[in-house]
């Protein structure tokens, strides 16, 4: 499972001093920036192609609480893409040094022209990108 190593910042703390919620989606939207980047579709191909993501929707599962100076980890995987390659559900799984599941957020969305302002089919290096990454137990074709 490709997985990206973080550290819990103080920036990252919420008035109970632990991860704020918010941040479980900042992490899992970098981890997916840079699962892209490491299949070639860095940002620079991003603004080559006058493309980006939009969510249409976040949904987390949150079970275990990460504290200051903790390490973890966040995994990408592909749970659903329709056959264009224009619309995508990813998953993140948030893992605690121990390998203990801390939160499972499932985002779905879609890539956006920048031109258009319109969904659209993604650039042929992006769809194998994604066609490429590891996908998830009950992925499913949109």
């Amino acid at each position: 499972m490709t997985r990206f190593d973080f550290q819990v910042t103080w920036a990252d703390l919420d008035s109970n001093a632990h991860l704020k919620n918010s941040r479980y989606q900042d992490y899992a939207a970098q981890a997916r920036f840079l699962f892209l980047a490491g299949a070639g579709f860095t940002p620079q191909a991003f603004a080559e192609a006058r493309i980006g993501p939009v969510v249409f929707e976040d949904r987390i599962e949150y079970r275990k609480e990460l504290r200051l100076l903790q390490p973890f980890s966040v995994s990408v995987q592909v749970g659903a893409l329709s056959e264009d390659g224009s619309k995508f559900t990813m998953l993140s799984e948030v893992s605690n040094a121990k390998g203990e599941l801390c939160a499972r957020l499932t985002t779905s969305g879609a890539w956006f022209s920048l031109d258009t302002r319109r969904v659209s089919v993604p650039p042929p290096a992006l769809k194998s990108a994604m066609e490429a990454a590891e996908r998830s137990e009950d992925f499913r074709w949109l």
